[in-house]
């Protein structure tokens, strides 16, 4: 499809047509892209505004916890400073209290379920609206436009689930709007050498302009093409090589960049926080401040001093379905240094959006595989799926130590019953192989790494490292 076309005719068509304002928000955005740090606090200021008066008005949860802080939400003089008076959100007060924080029939609506928990091992549920979306949307479009790639740019991606096969009529439409919209999707979850080389192939005769996956998936086609001596000429490069999904390491970076001869590109996001924030010329990640506030908090709830980890701390500001304010999302953030750091806090790209230097905390395993003689990778999002969607099932991890067997830890309610048990069991087999032993143990809690991480999927097998 040609990239005019893709970019102002089918991206606004099909937004419009699922009732998205996604290309407003994206030009609006353009705009405030070079505000002050001043003009953007205004922004977020009137948004919170806006967010507090609707979940107090909407949501029995927040009602009540306003009322407990001693906040009014309707007063017209709150400012961002208000959000220091709120306890922090835990995923365990989604959980038991989902009903009393959604708002089905808010702006964007109706209302839609959705499912997370991939890095954290502790599923989630709650709903997302339209809104949500269309800023996800926008604001990811705008990162991508700092590297020359407006909407429409041909796009190949390295994700979840583009194996299955499209049998029904939504799923063959959604492949035929896809390809329309110079997207395509290679499967994340069948990485062999023989896929691989495939992949590489594909690769160089489309010639994207982009390439966007799971950190780790990357990384490991990457090493193939290097091993194999298939790197990309310069005239099949991408413009940008753009990773998601988990902490890329060092060793990641030099070799995606080695083997796809592009930069590489950090966006930060989660399933339910959606996009936050995307990577700069400068090798910063800058926060879409219209969309998110990003508070990155030290041990005793505090901003923590520049140079120092935290933990982020988000409120989403365009999502009303369920509205997360001061959501502890579960990752590790470092913030620029005052050296780091112009006289008006701008990043050296000229921007003065919230800036990060690094996401640390999200470091997903490769699970592997041996099936009719062969090592098959798979991103561990493959089981995580599993767990992730049983019901009853509050945390999980999964080890693996060897290619015989996996241990699955995890804590559970009533709802998990052994009809449950076994059904999980039946679809990590088929995952795995049918000669591959399926532990699974109750814990009444799951312990952090020795690191301090809740890594949900940890992987002993040597042969997961390329």
């Amino acid at each position: 499809m040609n990239r005019w076309l893709a970019g102002n005719v089918v991206w606004p068509l099909s937004e419009r047509l699922v009732g998205r304002d996604t290309m407003r928000r994206f030009q609006t955005l353009l705009v405030s892209d070079r505000y002050s740090a001043r003009d953007l606090a205004d922004i977020q200021q009137r948004k919170l505004a806006r967010l507090l008066r609707l979940a107090g008005e909407h949501c029995p949860f927040y009602r009540d916890r306003f009322r407990q802080a001693g906040i009014d939400p309707r007063d017209p003089q709150l400012g961002l400073d208000v959000l220091s008076a709120l306890p922090l959100l835990e995923r365990d007060d989604v959980q038991e209290h989902l009903d009393e924080m959604t708002w089905c029939d808010c702006p964007g609506g109706p209302a839609r379920p959705y499912t997370t928990g991939g890095s954290t091992g502790q599923p989630l549920q709650f709903y997302i609206d339209r809104c949500r979306q269309s800023a996800d949307w926008a604001a990811r479009w705008r990162a991508r436009s700092w590297w020359g790639l407006p909407p429409g740019s041909r796009e190949i991606m390295l994700w979840a689930g583009a194996g299955r096969v499209a049998v029904s009529t939504p799923d063959r439409l959604r492949t035929l709007r896809d390809r329309w919209l110079n997207q395509f999707i290679l499967d994340a979850f069948n990485m062999t050498d023989r896929t691989m080389d495939e992949y590489a192939r594909q690769i160089a005769t489309s010639r994207p302009r982009l390439l966007y996956g799971y950190s780790s998936s990357l990384a490991l086609l990457a090493r193939q093409m290097l091993n194999a001596d298939r790197v990309l000429t310069p005239e099949k490069s991408p413009r940008a090589v753009f990773v998601t999904g988990e902490t890329v390491t060092p060793r990641d970076v030099h070799d995606i960049q080695a083997a796809f001869g592009a930069p590489v590109v950090v966006e930060y996001g989660s399933r339910d926080c959606g996009f936050m924030a995307g990577g700069c010329e400068a090798g910063r990640l800058h926060v879409a401040d219209e969309n998110v506030i990003v508070e990155v908090l030290d041990e005793h709830g505090r901003p923590t001093a520049p140079g120092e980890v935290g933990e982020v701390v988000v409120t989403c500001l365009e999502s009303f379905a369920t509205p997360l304010i001061r959501y502890r999302v579960g990752d590790l953030a470092l913030v620029p240094r005052r050296d780091e750091a112009s006289h008006d806090g701008r990043c050296p790209c000229g921007r003065a959006s919230r800036q990060l230097t690094e996401i640390r905390g999200r470091i997903t395993d490769q699970i592997v595989r041996y099936d009719a003689g062969e090592v098959r990778r798979m991103h561990a999002l493959s089981l995580i799926y599993v767990l992730r969607e049983a019901p009853g099932v509050r945390q999980f991890r999964i080890v693996q130590n060897s290619l015989q067997a996996i241990d699955v830890e995890l804590v559970a309610d009533g709802r998990f019953t052994p009809a449950i048990e076994e059904s999980v069991t039946r679809a990590l087999r088929e995952r795995m192989g049918a000669d591959v032993e399926i532990r699974i143990h109750r814990r009444e809690r799951i312990a952090p790494t020795a690191s301090g991480k809740h890594a949900c999927v940890v992987s002993n097998v040597e042969c997961a490292v390329v």
